[in-house]
């Protein structure tokens, strides 16, 4: 099976790249030496984790089965790292991806994964929510760098997209680490991001939350045949 940059690149519906995650999904994980690759952030999948999966998500949510949307990542040097293009009106959804993660940790876990099966235990008490402070901290950080930028677009209309990964350290059922996201949302809805659409991906919930939204509507008419 085709796993690289390129094919990343291939334009699809959002059913078709849905489609695409899954095969490459199952791919991989009957191969216990690309499941070891994966674990350490190997190209190209530390981009299908990181970016094309969130992306994939993204396109699900938004534009959901219609087919006359293509959707595809860009190569490195592009404006943003995603495109969705809508053929029935001839505009472009610009997508900027924005994971801020831990690196160093992940690719540490991966590789007591690859070598023991597990990682090292890691414990904190439900009141306990420095953790997930980090985590927001983090993309806080790097939201002040994407201020420098400018992602609006002649041709239709560009998202900021920040995954946020809540695994182990986030509870909905927590008050406390509810207070928590919501302050990350409001910190966020304070920056004069120059982009259209601001968007929190939590990505185990597969929910997202609308941090700004622009008065540009993508058409819902028309198909798309390729």
């Amino acid at each position: 099976m085709n796993v690289s940059r390129k094919e990343f690149q291939i334009e699809r519906t959002p059913q078709e790249l849905q489609e695409y995650m899954a095969s490459v999904n199952h791919f991989v994980e009957h191969d216990p030496e690309l499941v070891k690759l994966a674990r350490l952030k190997k190209e190209p999948y530390k981009t299908f984790d990181e970016e094309l999966r969130p992306f994939s998500a993204f396109c699900s949510w938004k534009y959901r089965n219609r087919t006359d949307v293509t959707c595809s990542l860009l190569s490195e040097n592009s404006a943003g790292d995603a495109l969705v293009q809508d053929h029935s009106t001839g505009k472009d959804h610009l997508i900027e991806i924005t994971w801020p993660m831990n690196g160093k940790k992940a690719i540490k876990e991966g590789q007591q994964l690859n070598e023991k099966g597990m990682t090292d235990g890691e414990c904190w008490d439900f009141e306990n929510n420095i953790p997930l402070r980090e985590i927001v901290n983090r993309v806080l950080s790097i939201a002040q760098k994407k201020l420098t930028r400018d992602y609006r677009t002649k041709k239709g209309m560009s998202t900021l997209l920040f995954v946020f990964s809540e695994w182990r350290y986030y509870d909905d059922d927590n008050p406390k680490d509810q207070a928590v996201l919501n302050e990350l949302v409001q910190k966020l809805k304070l920056n004069h991001f120059k982009v259209d659409n601001v968007v929190v991906l939590l990505v185990q919930s597969n929910k997202f939350i609308e941090v700004k939204t622009s008065n540009v509507v993508s058409s819902l008419q028309g198909k798309y045949k390729r």
